[in-house]
């Protein structure tokens, strides 16, 4: 299917049908068996790569996005992040963001949904979403966790928020690995931006083995950090 309209002024079901339709004409067989290995427990997924996908969500925004944020869809992995691109680039006003943020998080079932989207205009709103992050931290869903950690490490990591970043990190003690690891992803950034506070909190020694040991990889690959922080963080695992 080609020339599918995605700027509209509704949607409706019949809409959103055609809409799959198209979607399915983008599949690429061969990206679509590569991205399965890549990411596990994903049971739905066209084959679509990610640039071709903010495409589509850029144009949808263009239109009458509440409609089609309003659509009931299935669990496709492609839908799943377009819906949550089309609402991380709508320019409203911070409880509406959050709203969207909120529904995009309960989605989420895989790591590459989370991480490919980011809603980034709430970087000036972080003296208000500091207050809303236990939602996402202390959340029974472990994927909406990560999204919260990843939410931290994207816009918290400054002087003013950086050891209440640390106690939500020091505070979860989860055994899921993608959980695990956004902390020590999120550890090893703040170790290039705020070296002093992230050297003292591991110091601590106040994360579990496991995010500890992913932390020490994660700085030890990093090109931001020193040879001899690389060093010493060695000594912590």
């Amino acid at each position: 299917m080609t020339g599918f309209e995605l700027v509209r002024e509704h949607w409706c079901d019949k809409d959103y049908a055609d809409f799959k339709a198209y979607l399915a004409s983008l599949s690429e067989n061969g990206y679509k068996e590569f991205s399965a290995k890549l990411i596990p427990d994903t049971p739905h997924m066209y084959g679509i790569r990610v640039p071709a996908l903010r495409s589509i969500a850029k144009a949808i925004a263009k239109g009458n996005y509440g409609e089609f944020l309003a659509l009931e869809k299935g669990d496709f992995h492609e839908e799943i992040i377009i819906d949550g691109l089309v609402a991380a680039s709508v320019n409203c006003g911070y409880d509406e963001m959050l709203s969207y943020m909120k529904a995009f998080a309960d989605k989420i079932y895989n790591w590459s949904i989370c991480d490919t989207v980011s809603f980034k205009r709430m970087a000036k709103y972080t003296d208000i979403l500091i207050g809303d992050m236990d939602y996402f931290i202390y959340n029974k869903n472990p994927w909406v966790v990560r999204y919260g950690f990843g939410c931290l490490m994207n816009f918290f990591l400054t002087d003013e928020y950086i050891d209440r970043v640390f106690d939500y990190v020091k505070s979860v003690k989860s055994d899921m690995y993608y959980v695990q690891m956004m902390q020590a992803w999120l550890v090893a950034t703040a170790a290039a931006k705020q070296r002093d506070k992230t050297i003292g909190f591991l110091k601590e020694r106040s994360l579990t083995p496991e995010v500890m040991k992913m932390t020490v990889r994660k700085m030890c690959d990093s090109y931001r950090i020193s040879p001899e922080d690389k060093a010493f963080v060695k000594t912590l695992k």
